[in-house]
């Protein structure tokens, strides 16, 4: 009985110290959350971000305390942060942020070249989202240490069209592949977006996770 009291008091202390070390833990590794958002530049109190939801979602302003270096405004960026105030719902939000880093970002270009002929090297594509006007692209890439082109590139034959095919070119330059690695990019479409013609972007990829799908469909 002794033993049994002994063991119950033993695993109680182990689960307190356990309870109090998690305390301790930063919350930077525990709570946050990861957006591809865009980077509007340094106010007088940090730095300042736009966060789009899905689809056409209200913009979101999100104001840090931190200076962002090497980023340009407008730039699309990955940033793991979180909220800092209680405001769920309201149009600017206070936030604490604990990483932000620069992403292929572009806008939609066009090309009258025929769509084979378009350097598309394979990607894992792990997500393809629309947020407001940007195409978002989270994929693995073979690694080279060098430089690559990557872009979402539309058929020039067809703008006019209510479906516009757009391709994404992925041109690793003749430079050797070895191991895959996660990629985040964004492309802005707004001016393709906003054409009274369009009801349709469709977006072809050489991708070998899902080879079967040909491509994806964003509607307006």
């Amino acid at each position: 009985m002794k033993r049994l009291l002994h063991l119950t008091i033993l695993l109680a202390l182990i689960a307190f110290i356990a309870c109090d070390k998690q305390e301790d833990v930063d919350r930077a590794y525990t709570d946050y959350r990861y957006d591809i958002v865009t980077y509007l530049g340094q106010n007088d109190r940090g730095a300042l971000f736009e966060y789009l939801g899905h689809g056409d979602s209200a913009a979101i302003k999100l104001q840090s305390h931190v200076n962002v270096k090497d980023v340009k405004p407008w730039q699309r960026v990955l940033l793991r942060y979180d909220f800092a105030d209680q405001a769920a719902g309201a149009d600017s939000r206070d936030i604490d942020v604990f990483g932000c880093n620069a992403i292929f970002s572009d806008s939609l270009r066009q090309s009258m070249a025929a769509p084979d002929s378009l350097p598309c090297h394979e990607v894992k594509l792990r997500s393809l989202w629309r947020t407001g006007e940007f195409i978002n692209l989270h994929c693995q890439v073979e690694y080279t240490g060098k430089a690559r082109t990557l872009m979402l590139v539309a058929d020039g034959n067809d703008l006019d069209a209510d479906t516009v095919d757009c391709y994404l070119v992925h041109d690793l330059r003749g430079e050797p592949a070895t191991f895959w690695r996660d990629c985040y990019a964004s492309f802005n479409v707004g001016a393709l977006w906003k054409k009274a013609t369009f009801r349709c972007l469709r977006v072809h990829l050489n991708d070998v996770t899902f080879p079967d799908t040909e491509y994806y469909d964003f509607n307006k």
